[in-house]
């Protein structure tokens, strides 16, 4: 069924599918080291189109696991490191400023900014006594990169057994991204993040009617009460 949908549009903001918002991300991403004087450094890591730029998000690219390659050698790109910083100062001379200035995935990278917080929380590597800011996504171009990826990679299915439930769930119910398409046999339209108000005439033409409905926002509250304390020996690899 070719559905239009009320105030939204898909490819632009709601998504086909998981796949498809990490192939329009990270297609976007790769343009951007093209076009800010990158592609000596996609090509001296074999990169020589969107589709291999793609294979290097794969966890094990480059001899490496968990997504690091991406993250060594393209996090310079991807946003500008800032303790305590807020995305609405990142410069657009790095890929996160340059979207959220020209209003790109704005959805997404709000809800990116949360999961990145959870996501570094359930492996340890956030302290609070002293905090060492490592749940903020703008302290670190290299883990905010690998995290990025690790979320496109994984599923609920596939991630770590003792990931936390919320993690679970928004490895697979990222806002925006259809759930159920709507067929004849069932009209019922599922987008995560998004409650279905069902269909609406305008101009003569039928529309599907969607509400914000964020399930994310409880869980961040709890993060602060969080007790972990500080390990000065703990593994170090982000060069960020």
């Amino acid at each position: 069924m070719n559905i239009l949908i009320k105030d939204h549009q898909i490819g632009v903001d709601f998504w086909n599918s998981k796949r498809e918002l990490f192939e329009k991300f990270y297609g976007a991403f790769y343009q951007f080291i093209l076009e800010h004087g990158g592609k000596d450094d996609l090509e001296s890591h074999n990169v020589k189109s969107v589709e291999d730029f793609y294979n290097y998000a794969d966890w094990n690219a480059d001899g490496k696991d968990s997504c690091y390659a991406m993250g060594f050698s393209f996090h310079k790109y991807y946003l500008t490191p800032e303790e305590g910083g807020k995305i609405e100062n990142q410069p657009e001379s790095t890929f996160i400023g340059y979207c959220y200035h020209n209003n790109l995935f704005t959805d997404f990278l709000d809800f990116l900014i949360t999961f990145f917080a959870w996501w570094r929380n359930d492996e340890g590597c956030t302290c609070f006594d002293p905090y060492n800011h490592a749940d903020e996504f703008f302290n670190s171009s290299w883990a905010a990169l690998v995290d990025t990826s690790k979320l496109f990679y994984l599923t609920s299915e596939t991630v770590y057994h003792w990931q936390s439930f919320r993690v679970k769930y928004a490895l697979d119910h990222i806002p925006g991204v259809i759930l159920q398409h709507p067929t004849k046999e069932n009209p019922k339209f599922w987008v995560a993040g998004y409650e279905f108000l069902g269909y609406i005439e305008e101009d003569g033409k039928q529309l599907a009617n969607f509400k914000r409905k964020d399930n994310y926002k409880y869980w961040e509250v709890e993060e602060k009460k969080i007790h972990k304390v500080y390990v000065k020996d703990y593994k170090k690899v982000d060069p960020a």
